[in-house]
C-alpha cells in the first residue's frame, strides 16, 4: 500500500509491505524502524528513531488530525487505491463488480444484505487489518449481488467480499 500524507507545503511518499507475516515500513524510498501501539481512548504511541511519540489521531474523509503533547498537525492522506476506484466511478463503471480484501484480514461487521440498493461511499461492511478496523464503502451507488462474508470470518488479500450491481 502506498500513501501520501503531507501538508500543503511538504509531502512524502509512506509505502507499508507486509511478507512472511513481517511489516515493513518506507518513508520517501527509505526503509524506517519502528513500532507503535494502540493505548486506550484513541490515543496511540509510536517508536521512531530511538523517540517515543504520543498522540492522538482523528480520521475526517481524506484529512488526518495529529494531536501530540505540543503540537498539533493536519495532514492530507491520499490513498493511489482509493483514487483510482473514485475514477472508476466518475467515468461511469456499469455491470457487476466484485468487491475483494485489499489485505488479510477479518470481518467485524457487514452492514448490508443481499437485494439492498446502496448509494456510492455508503458504508459495506468493516475489516479490521493491521490492528485497525476499516470501513469498505461502496464503489458506485448500485444493488448489493451478493455478499461473500459473515462477522467473525478471516479473509486473505484478494479475498471476495461482496458483489455490485
Amino acid at each position: 500500500m502506498i500513501l501520501e500524507i503531507g501538508t500543503d507545503e511538504h509531502r512524502v511518499s509512506v509505502e507499508i509491505t507486509e511478507a512472511a507475516g513481517v511489516r515493513k515500513v518506507f518513508v520517501d524510498g527509505s526503509e524506517v524502524p519502528y513500532d507503535w501501539a494502540r493505548l486506550p481512548h484513541g490515543h496511540y504511541s509510536l517508536i521512531l528513531g530511538g523517540h517515543v511519540y504520543d498522540f492522538m489521531i482523528d480520521f475526517s474523509d481524506d484529512r488526518c488530525s495529529v494531536v501530540g503533547r505540543n503540537d498539533s498537525y493536519t495532514l492530507r492522506v491520499a490513498d493511489s487505491r482509493h483514487s483510482i476506484q473514485r475514477r472508476e466511478v466518475e467515468e461511469g463503471q456499469v455491470g457487476l463488480q466484485r468487491l475483494t480484501a485489499d489485505m488479510p484480514g477479518k470481518v467485524v461487521r457487514v452492514l448490508v444484505k443481499n437485494g439492498e440498493s446502496v448509494a456510492y461511499e455508503q458504508g459495506l461492511l468493516v475489516l479490521e487489518a493491521m490492528k485497525m478496523q476499516n470501513e469498505i464503502r461502496a464503489p458506485k451507488s448500485g444493488i448489493v449481488r451478493e455478499v461473500g462474508v459473515t462477522p467473525g470470518m478471516t479473509v486473505k488479500s484478494g479475498g471476495f467480499l461482496l458483489s455490485l450491481e
